[in-house]
């Protein structure tokens, strides 16, 4: 074994002996303590300076182990401090450490342990990084300790605020929007890839106007496209060709729109989308950075269709199995955990969730006199959840496993146009005019917002530049679109 303070060592240079090594440094209980790792041409050492080495699995031992080249000793005990397999067991002042495991052919392996002093080591870095720990660690303390309080703060704050929900009334937004069929998402909103915060709504002449809402104007206006009234819109991104996309639907005559909003021109119509009845919902797909449609409808006097899937040339590709029932809502939901793409329903006598990979039936949602489902949402709240109004009832279900966790029954009119706030509150529309603010924490009705003249269909949450986290919502054949502010949710 060479003899360590004879020994050239420079790290970071080769010399004859030295040709890798690692070094690492541990930090234990305001100590800081450093290990060399050396590969040579003949042998391995580890070198410990200022403490013992000790491993931390008591039946790993050292001796037990066969190295049949410097090698793979090396990768073994790389793995080790890699694992945090090594600890400190106890200082020793103006001590070094060294062992050495020499490979020979006959023995395989050879362990020495040496306890050298070594006076030429000793400097001031250890102690520089000991005092600099002991500092952080105070300062950790300090930080701890005002988090803890911090989080007392707020949660005194959501105490004493969580009743109250300070949505307050700022302004109507517009006076010539319509929709003449209480439908949810009767308006989009949506800050585009040209950073404008648009508002896209249509009025009584069948015109889209897209409004912008930090500089408070409509900035463009598409005249007679829909024959009949526009009721729904759905806005989505299509980041494959940085464009926003906004579909538009007239449920009367059946005619779907896509359109591409950077410049306002229609990509895609489909004149016809069912033979009868209504097409009542429609939103989009997005399947590996392809856009598919799929529809829904509405037939009171027969049997309805089932829901279909478009491509985006407006062919019709495939239909659902058995999904031939008054749909009023439709949308999608990824599963980010399976990656996998859902087709949620809102259908008369039930709420549904079929998977858009073998198009069959995923779930069935229903208890008894669970009927006219009018919104349907899925959310990740630790564990993914379907909120769904019905007939003044709102429920809320397991997603995946289809079990009824919670409901809370408000009144006996229609519930629609929900809209989650920070996962803690649910903002639904109302028959009687209002906005039911619901704890979903506790399941009760936390206040009730009242500025609307008739039925509320459509709610949205978004990020005003002015006003900060705000409200957005419509009313059935209203002119006014309104918004809301919140100081406190």
């Amino acid at each position: 074994m060479d003899d360590y303070n004879n020994q050239q060592y420079i790290l970071g240079k080769e010399n004859n002996n030295l040709y890798d090594y690692e070094e690492y440094f541990i930090i234990k209980e305001n100590n800081v303590y450093k290990i060399i790792l050396e590969k040579r041409n003949n042998d391995l050492a580890i070198k410990c300076k200022n403490y013992i080495m000790k491993l931390n699995n008591n039946n790993l031992k050292i001796n037990e182990y066969s190295f049949s080249s410097i090698d793979k000793a090396y990768n073994f005990f790389i793995n080790l401090f890699d694992e945090n397999k090594v600890f400190i067991e106890n200082i020793i002042i103006n001590k070094l450490i060294k062992l050495v495991i020499q490979i020979d052919d006959i023995q395989k392996n050879k362990i020495e342990l040496d306890l050298l002093y070594d006076k030429h080591q000793v400097t001031n870095n250890f102690k520089y990084l000991v005092n600099k720990n002991i500092e952080l660690e105070k300062n950790i303390n300090i930080l701890k300790e005002e988090l803890y309080n911090i989080k007392n703060e707020i949660k005194q704050l959501k105490e004493q605020n969580e009743n109250k929900c300070n949505f307050q009334f700022l302004s109507q937004i517009t006076q010539d929007s319509y929709s003449n069929v209480t439908l949810d998402n009767s308006f989009t909103v949506f800050k585009s890839i040209n950073n404008i915060l648009c508002l896209i709504y249509a009025n009584r002449n069948k015109s889209i106007i897209c409004y912008d809402l930090k500089r408070q104007k409509a900035i463009t206006q598409i005249k007679s496209n829909h024959k009949e009234n526009i009721n729904n819109f759905r806005h989505y991104l299509d980041k494959k060709n940085k464009r926003d996309l906004v579909l538009s639907l007239s449920n009367k005559d059946n005619n779907l729109k896509i359109w591409n909003t950077n410049i306002w021109e229609c990509i895609l119509d489909i004149p016809k989308v069912y033979d009868d009845g209504n097409l009542f919902s429609s939103c989009l797909l997005n399947n590996n950075e392809e856009f598919y449609i799929i529809t829904s409808n509405c037939n009171l006097s027969d049997d309805s269709e089932p829901i279909k899937i478009f491509d985006f040339n407006g062919n019709e590709i495939t239909t659902i199995d058995d999904s031939d029932e008054i749909t009023y809502f439709i949308d999608v939901y990824y599963d980010i955990k399976s990656s996998n793409n859902y087709i949620i329903t809102g259908n008369d006598n039930y709420v549904k969730s079929y998977d858009y990979n073998t198009k069959k039936l995923y779930h069935t949602y229903h208890e008894a006199d669970n009927e006219g489902h009018q919104s349907v949402l899925v959310y990740n709240d630790n564990i993914i959840k379907l909120i769904e109004s019905s007939f003044g009832i709102i429920r809320i279900w397991d997603f995946h496993s289809g079990k009824l966790l919670n409901k809370l029954k408000i009144n006996d009119y229609d519930l629609r146009g929900m809209c989650l706030w920070n996962n803690d509150y649910l903002l639904v529309g109302s028959y009687d005019s209002s906005i039911k603010v619901i704890n979903l924490k506790k399941m009760i009705i936390a206040r009730s917002l009242n500025n609307h003249d008739n039925y509320v269909i459509t709610i949205k949450k978004i990020y005003h530049p002015l006003y900060g986290d705000c409200l957005i919502s419509q009313g059935w054949k209203d002119d006014q679109i309104r918004l809301w502010s919140s100081n406190n949710l």
